[in-house]
């Protein structure tokens, strides 16, 4: 009998541990980089552009390149395709310290990328990376009476437009070059990310409630929801800004790089609201309509890329979700970028119909997935 017991103990422990899920092999990852890699190196036009047109090319190409030349599997900074593209976007630095195009604008975008493409290639100046890093603070809303106080916005819009998405850029960009969490300035931005949070403990806006998540603003969220604190009459609450994947990742991603720990309440938080809103499939939080039924694939591959960033941050492992469900992100993720890989030869890339926010545009998505292929990758 005591044998026998002993049989099914070690037979239930077997599978126990047989069940936690695998991630992909060095091999899978390792082939799609490729195929991602000779298609982003195709696109390589004269002059540093990674696209042909006009519309966003300065930073898409920035973004394209920094994939490039990120480990592993990085295209040296010397190769010249590289090389050009660091002289492409260091003849767009103006002198107030951005990278961008005057006559395009989104200045942060641009200059965070310029920071970030720097960085991975040890190529920038010290006083091409100061002068950025200062034109980036420069868009930090300064006003103390504005919820949006501490966050950046594109840099064309002016003060009272800054965003989280924008924000997280730009704490990426400012400690991957050197700037400290303990500077008063990236704290400032730490309390516009709480006030992107839906957590009544750090977020005071009467919006705020408990589910974790994050939305794109203190006053809108993209997938449902948005309030004008100056017209709202008194004892009236305002609608419910919804939570969406992409804003939570962002989030997570933005307080790890500020230090904080995973077991803090805030990131425990986004984190909880991540495992209950779990799949790669679509955008969790952007909500479907009948006139956009597939409204939730918006944002699809940024949301690849900000989670990718986030798990390499926080390096989870196996993540049991609230239903006891055991999901191996790398898994998941790779299995999601896999079957949407468009295959030509020995290229792949990836496209979004749903093209809001230029997700449309293969160069962009795709530098997107490979920064996501090398996440999941540096984690194996």
């Amino acid at each position: 009998m005591l044998c026998r017991a002993l049989t099914v103990t070690l037979l239930a422990a077997a599978t126990a541990v047989a069940a936690d899920p695998l991630p992909p092999t060095v091999a899978e990852v390792d082939k799609l980089i490729d195929q991602a890699q000779a298609f982003l190196l195709s696109q390589a036009e004269p002059g540093g552009k990674f696209m042909k047109g006009e519309k966003f090319v300065l930073g898409i190409s920035g973004l394209a390149a920094e994939a490039l030349a990120t480990a592993p599997k990085a295209i040296p900074a010397d190769d010249p395709r590289i090389a050009a593209t660091l002289s492409y976007m260091g003849g767009f630095q103006q002198p107030d310290g951005g990278v961008y195009d005057p006559a395009e604008g989104i200045g942060n975008y641009n200059t965070c990328i310029a920071l970030m493409l720097w960085t991975a290639t040890g190529k920038g100046t010290t006083a091409q990376i100061s002068k950025a890093q200062e034109y980036i603070f420069s868009l930090q809303n300064k006003d103390a009476k504005n919820p949006s106080l501490g966050g950046m916005g594109y840099g064309s819009k002016g003060p009272g437009w800054e965003d989280l998405s924008n924000t997280s850029w730009a704490i990426a960009a400012l400690r991957g070059s050197g700037v400290p969490s303990s500077d008063p300035r990236m704290q400032e931005a730490l309390k516009f990310l709480e006030r992107c949070q839906d957590l009544s403990s750090v977020n005071k806006l009467p919006w705020a409630r408990d589910s974790g998540g994050a939305v794109y603003s203190p006053d809108e969220s993209k997938a449902e929801g948005s309030w004008n604190r100056e017209a709202l009459k008194p004892g009236e609450a305002p609608p419910k800004l919804e939570p969406y994947a992409s804003m939570t990742y962002a989030l997570i991603s933005s307080y790890v790089v500020l230090d904080l720990k995973p077991e803090d309440p805030r990131v425990a938080a986004a984190l909880g609201w991540v495992k209950a809103h779990w799949t790669f499939d679509r955008n969790p939080g952007m909500v479907n309509t009948a006139k956009k039924p597939t409204a939730d694939q918006q944002g699809l591959y940024y949301y690849f890329r900000v989670a990718s960033k986030t798990f390499e941050k926080v390096k989870p492992g196996v993540i049991e979700l609230k239903d006891g469900t055991k999901v191996d992100w790398r898994r998941d993720l790779f299995d999601a970028i896999a079957k949407r890989a468009k295959i030509e030869g020995d290229k792949a890339f990836w496209s979004n119909e749903q093209d809001r926010w230029a997700e449309g545009m293969p160069t962009l998505t795709t530098s997107y997935v490979l920064r996501s292929l090398k996440g999941i990758r540096a984690s194996l």
